[in-house]
């Protein structure tokens, strides 16, 4: 990106300056001196008068060209302040505000569309608290330079916040969707930071210029709305803009407004789904499932707001609830049987999550071996070094750690050879197609396989027929669950009533875990 120079003082201008005002100011004191002390001399003082006055002509004509060239100074000054982003040298979000509104004039003028992509570095905040500021800076300035190695250095790149940027483009790309499919993908590839390997997400948001719109705020807001469209349907990934994603941004809102009133309500409640074991189909655990019982609109599922209280960040205080609330409920259960409980990325990034496990145990009195952690994969490898330190010191209290979505993240051997777990969770997008594809039972008994070579048992979750269950048997899968065996219900499905009655937790939410 080209800088904008405007005339400076130089040092020239400023030591002439300086030069001349103190010639004119020790030249006036030697003639006041004189004048009082040497009366008989001030006759012939007219040729030294003129001399002190050219002196200060001359110190007022230097002060003029350094105040001229000082407001020029400060005219650039402001210009880089508010126009050019300091950690990347990109355009600031003023600036490219501008040139969004430039490029409409052009393409009004020519016809030809041009388009805004709003990338964005998924949960950067969390990472950003995780790795420490200076380490987030240094992870900006790496993702802002893959995106100038990518697009080049005349492309139009502004930094519209934290880990966002925004990029205009032509109408002149020959794959437009392989393009982004590419620069979403360097993206993504693992960043050397100072102390550490920082592997990341992004996702991205598109708009046409003009079919999505004119306003340059307006677009900007689009595309962050097909963004935000693209992290809900999965890291990894973009979209473009449509006309209801404005319907659905507004809900989410509502849904953020009123997280909090949830929480101080105490709406939330756990469901409970068993997980059998296929050798004898006997129950062997249940997983806790986190629902939100609004008291106008119902039941709202968790795909609806969970990925709101991640980005607020009251996922840490919902999270911290349910693993409370898990424990508490775990000790109606039977006694060889374990709860499960998801931990969402934004809580594995916790520093304080062991202290956290550690006091739910405690104050539940639920044996250690008795909790079982479901981590996905995306969030074991944020931070390679630091999540091996996280599974190992749950591992060490007795705690029980599951990979939950095996095959949807990074599946990478390596990685799995890093971590201590006990369970790999099958995803539920290969047990859907077990019936209809033959590759996919092949890839299912390499799960299997993978899994015991590395002292793994297997599990596999969105059962729905007695086939499957077959197929996975034949496969050599270790455990299941799913609507075949049962749908998530309320722990007085699985416990007396009176039991559940005298031993829960008096609210779902209660200030003690606040």
């Amino acid at each position: 990106m080209k800088k904008i120079q405007n005339p400076k003082r130089s040092r020239a201008v400023r030591l002439a300056t300086l030069g001349s005002l103190g010639v004119a100011a020790v030249s006036g004191t030697v003639y006041f001196s004189r004048m009082f002390t040497d009366a008989s001399s001030f006759v012939a003082m007219d040729v030294y008068v003129a001399s002190v006055a050219a002196l200060c002509a001359l110190c007022a004509m230097f002060a003029a060209l350094s105040f001229f060239a000082g407001v020029d100074e400060s005219e650039d000054y402001v210009f880089q302040e508010t126009h050019i982003d300091k950690l990347t040298g990109f355009h600031t979000r003023v600036a490219m505000i501008g040139h969004i509104a430039q490029a409409m004039a052009k393409v009004l003028k020519s016809g030809k569309a041009q388009f805004l992509i709003d990338v964005d570095i998924d949960r950067f905040k969390q990472i950003n608290d995780q790795i420490g500021f200076e380490e987030g800076d240094e992870l900006i300035v790496a993702a802002g330079q893959r995106m100038r190695d990518f697009f080049g250095e005349d492309a139009k790149i502004g930094r519209m916040g934290a880990g966002e940027f925004a990029v205009i483009l032509e109408d002149d790309v020959d794959d437009f969707e392989n393009m982004l499919d590419r620069l979403i993908e360097l993206l993504m590839e693992p960043y050397r930071l100072k102390t550490h390997h920082q592997s990341v997400t992004f996702s991205a948001g598109v708009v046409a210029m003009p079919k999505d719109g004119r306003d340059p705020l307006q677009l900007v807001r689009r595309a962050n709305l097909a963004l935000q469209r693209a992290r809900a349907e999965g890291v990894g990934g973009w979209t473009c803009f449509e006309s209801e994603m404005g319907r659905v941004a507004d809900y989410r809102h509502w849904v953020e407004s009123e997280l909090t009133d949830a929480i101080d309500r105490g709406d939330f409640v756990l469901y409970y789904q068993p997980q059998l074991s296929l050798e004898g189909e006997r129950i062997v655990g249940y997983e806790a499932l986190i629902r939100w019982q609004h008291p106008q609109r119902g039941i709202i599922p968790p795909n609806e707001f969970i990925p709101v209280a991640e980005e607020s960040g009251m996922i840490l205080q919902i999270g911290k609830w349910a693993l409370h609330q898990g424990c508490h409920d775990a000790r109606l259960l039977p006694d060889d049987t374990y709860v499960a409980i998801n931990l969402s990325p934004v809580q594995f990034s916790d520093r304080n999550l062991t202290d956290t496990v550690r006091q739910a145990l405690e104050e539940s009195g639920l044996p250690a071996h008795r909790l079982e952690l479901e981590i996905t994969e995306t969030a074991m490898t944020m931070d390679r070094i630091e999540a091996r330190k996280v599974m190992a010191a749950l591992a060490d209290m007795g705690v029980q750690i599951a990979i939950d979505d095996f095959g949807t993240g990074y599946s990478n051997l390596s990685y799995l050879m890093d971590f201590t777990f006990h369970k790999l969770k099958i995803d539920r997008s290969f047990v859907c197609r077990l019936q209809d594809d033959d590759t996919t039972g092949a890839v299912i008994s390499t799960i299997v396989g993978l899994s015991r070579a590395l002292g793994a048992e297997t599990l596999a979750e969105g059962v729905e027929t007695a086939d499957q269950a077959t197929l996975l048997r034949a496969a050599g899968c270790d455990s299941v669950q799913g609507f075949h065996y049962a749908r998530p219900a309320p722990l007085s499905t699985f416990v007396s009533a009176n039991d559940a009655d005298a031993r829960l937790l008096p609210r779902a939410v209660g200030a003690t875990y606040h």
